[in-house]
């Protein structure tokens, strides 16, 4: 069997070294490269490059198309063709023409799958050809049952039975001595709570900034540690808050893969986020045993069974997060680290992953309809 994992867009910035590009969705890296071990994989990109290339196993072809070639992509469907998948993953669920174009050009034999990748339904003209384009694809794949059913509520999937529960998505990171991690970032020996983000409203972490403030001036061997790409205007102001705690330490941009020594150090991983398709930082986090600390949105309530990993709080809410900050003091930390790791191994990991997507591919057609 050969799967194609593929894409309509151009990366923005564009990258043009293929290693540099396939370090940046490592995420998805990971999963491909567990699929391997149930079939030829083949992941297809469209940075500045033209190459072909193969690593542990997955062979990538990086076109070089442009995004006007991707609008009309006839060439592209073509390139696809001749490589004679039997299935073809379409990451992102925000093209719908150019997925009817491939359903044409590959006809009715190839399944095709879309991965959802934090998109909302579509509201301009797109939501109607998407409404004819769910006639040409086989199932769809989701990270939580809510998250899908907000697309068949506006009718752009027709049947909720196509929505298949997985993540797609995973990490690369893993368990390493806490002690060896803290020396290597430079962090002291208490409590350590981390949020990796961007700084913006759905993010929202000037809620946590907020709640921890207030949280730490009750507990003096606590710490929050806040990691971001980029910092704004709101950020440098909020920085020079006259009172706030010299616990919440403003870190800044962290390359991704010392993250691993931050997630290592950290006890809990804390996220403020409002919407999120999957949570990638979250589930880095845990691949490394922090304890999550969570808004109530689908994807981590999938991610921590329903809030039976660590704990949850409605998003937006400061008093609820300020309660399950101090709930997290009274934790079994090791009991709750070794549930985390087992969920992650379980459920949220990269052969999980794997077999989770294998399992939709492989069901017969009156099975994908159950």
């Amino acid at each position: 069997m050969r799967v194609i994992h593929l894409s309509y867009t151009v990366p923005r910035p564009n990258y043009s070294d293929p290693e540099a590009w396939l370090k940046r969705i490592s995420f998805s890296v990971v999963v491909m490269e567990c699929m391997t071990a149930f079939a030829d994989v083949i992941g297809i990109y469209h940075i500045n490059c033209r190459k072909e290339i193969e690593i542990n196993k997955v062979k990538y072809y990086f076109t070089g198309f442009n995004k006007w070639q991707l609008l009309l992509p006839l060439q592209f469907n073509q390139a696809v063709k001749k490589l004679n998948p039997d299935v073809v993953i379409v990451h992102g669920l925000i093209f719908p023409w150019q997925v009817m174009m491939l359903r044409w050009q590959m006809g009715s034999r190839v399944k095709i799958i879309l991965q959802h990748h934090a998109e909302k339904p579509l509201r301009d003209i797109r939501q109607y050809i998407q409404r004819l384009a769910d006639h040409y694809i086989t199932a769809y794949l989701f990270s939580s049952v809510d998250l899908g059913l907000q697309w068949v509520r506006k009718k752009q999937i027709r049947d909720e039975r196509k929505n298949k529960i997985v993540m797609g998505t995973s990490s690369t990171f893993y368990p390493i001595d806490k002690e060896m991690a803290r020396a290597t970032v430079n962090i002291p020996n208490e409590r350590i709570f981390l949020w990796v983000g961007r700084i913006d409203f759905n993010k929202d972490p000037f809620l946590v900034v907020k709640a921890f403030n207030r949280f730490a001036n009750l507990h003096a061997d606590v710490s929050l540690y806040m990691i971001y790409s980029t910092a704004n205007q709101q950020l440098l102001d909020l920085m020079n808050v006259e009172g706030l705690s010299i616990k919440i330490h403003f870190v800044g941009p962290i390359e991704h893969e010392k993250l691993q020594h931050w997630y290592n150090s950290a006890d809990f991983i804390v996220s403020s986020s409002h919407y999120e398709g999957s949570g990638i930082a979250v589930c880095e986090a845990m691949s490394c045993g922090c304890i999550p600390i969570l808004t109530e949105i689908p994807s981590f309530e999938m991610m921590t069974d329903h809030g039976k990993i660590g704990l949850l709080y409605p998003a937006g809410d400061e008093e609820a997060l300020l309660k399950a900050l101090e709930k997290s003091l009274t934790l079994n930390q090791e009991e709750e680290k070794a549930k985390v790791l087992s969920q992650f191994n379980q459920h949220l990991s990269g052969e999980a992953n794997a077999r989770k997507i294998m399992d939709v591919i492989n069901m017969s057609p009156f099975d994908l309809h159950k």
